[in-house]
């Protein structure tokens, strides 16, 4: 039986040219973390995973110490067993989201290599509902489209890569100034490509359903994370309620476990809970077979090259997205070399095994923070 002989991680990371600006939070750094798992046999399992600006000793720590003596030894095919092993570190007073963070690490690097020990791609192994998934843009950004003209030009260059949509950014401004943003989106867009207006948490219930109803004749295909932190899972639920529109939420929780509180509060009809921060690709799966029965579908915020395939697996997936500008996310560029190409507003799977794309090691390099340890 083939086993575990070794766990290393190496932080990348990029200083934006500039600032990147949503509807409560501004994006300088991006950052991403390499795993690798070997085996006895020379088969080895190789992810980046992350979406964030660094990652913490702590967080490293976890995946050097305790999470190395836990595996290294064992069966990679026992990811179940591992992810509940690497949860009894759940514990008080600890940073609970650097340790879910530092299980998903693990956890989908473990889901590359059971995808390369089975000689099969990863969507499959996961559950192989579909060969293509739609794809969309994360935008909207303010530094680049505030006025007319960016707007416009920003959705020019979406169609023009084969995109099926956008996330657009909204919340930053008065709800009047992004009323009139989200009009000119549509009207440069046309009727068939989609729009998700992604406020960040920036409102009350009583402002996000103003919003919501000055813009819904624009069609949103969900407004994302429109109630503030503070009020959260009750707000989401009485704006989804009152404002009668489809409502998206679970980027900001800690972990799958409170994505979890909005299916039973009936406060969503998407989560777009993140794998690479809510617990791995174990708990990504988890919560979307129990989001299917609630008829509640999944997102995954940016992170494509695992992001198609988590919603390939599925019956009740919705778009992968990604940082269309390279400046918003030069790791995703230049990192993966051979991601695939939209056409018509698709991406087709790979079908070499594993996550099925190689990592540039000039790249790697480039951005490299540290060394393999």
């Amino acid at each position: 039986m083939t086993k575990i002989t070794n766990i290393e991680i190496r932080e990348v990371k990029a200083d934006l040219k500039s600032a990147f600006t949503g509807g409560t939070y501004q994006v300088k750094h991006r950052a991403g973390l390499l795993c690798r798992i070997s085996t006895d046999d020379g088969v080895m399992g190789e992810a980046c995973i992350g979406n964030e600006s660094s990652y913490s000793d702590y967080l490293k720590s976890l995946i050097r110490g305790p999470f190395k003596k836990l595996l290294v030894g064992q069966s990679p095919l026992l990811i179940e067993r591992h992810w509940q092993s690497m949860l009894t570190f759940d514990k008080a007073y600890i940073d609970r989201a650097a340790l879910m963070m530092a299980i998903a690490t693990v956890d989908a690097t473990l889901w590359d290599l059971k995808g390369k020990l089975a000689e099969l791609p990863l969507w499959q192994i996961l559950g192989g509902y579909r060969p293509t998934v739609p794809l969309i843009a994360i935008g909207g950004y303010y530094e680049t489209s505030t006025d007319e003209k960016g707007i416009r030009q920003e959705i020019q260059e979406c169609r023009r890569a084969g995109l099926a949509g956008i996330k657009f950014k909204v919340g930053a401004l008065s709800i009047d100034k992004d009323v009139e943003r989200l009009r000119i989106a549509r009207d440069e867009a046309g009727p068939e490509f989609a729009i998700v207006a992604d406020s960040n948490l920036a409102w009350s219930v009583d402002e996000a359903i103003t919003f919501a109803r000055r813009t819904e004749e624009f069609e949103p295909v969900w407004y994302e994370e429109p109630i503030r932190s503070r009020d959260y899972v009750r707000g989401m639920q009485q704006f989804r309620l009152k404002a009668g529109v489809r409502t998206g939420a679970g980027q900001s929780d800690v972990s799958v476990f409170n994505s979890a509180e909005l299916i039973e509060a009936k406060a969503v009809d998407v989560i777009n809970a993140t794998y690479n921060r809510g617990g791995g690709i174990t708990g990504w799966m988890k919560l979307a077979s129990a989001a299917s029965f609630a008829n509640i579908q999944m997102g995954q915020v940016g992170e494509p090259h695992i992001g198609m395939h988590l919603h390939a697996a599925i019956p009740n997936g919705s778009f992968a997205e990604c940082y269309m500008d390279p400046a918003r996310d030069p790791l995703w560029h230049e990192l993966y070399v051979d991601f695939p190409k939209a056409i018509d507003g698709e991406i087709s799977l790979p079908e070499v095994p594993g996550i099925g794309l190689n990592l540039n090691p000039a790249a790697v390099e480039k951005y490299a923070v540290e060394a393999w340890s």
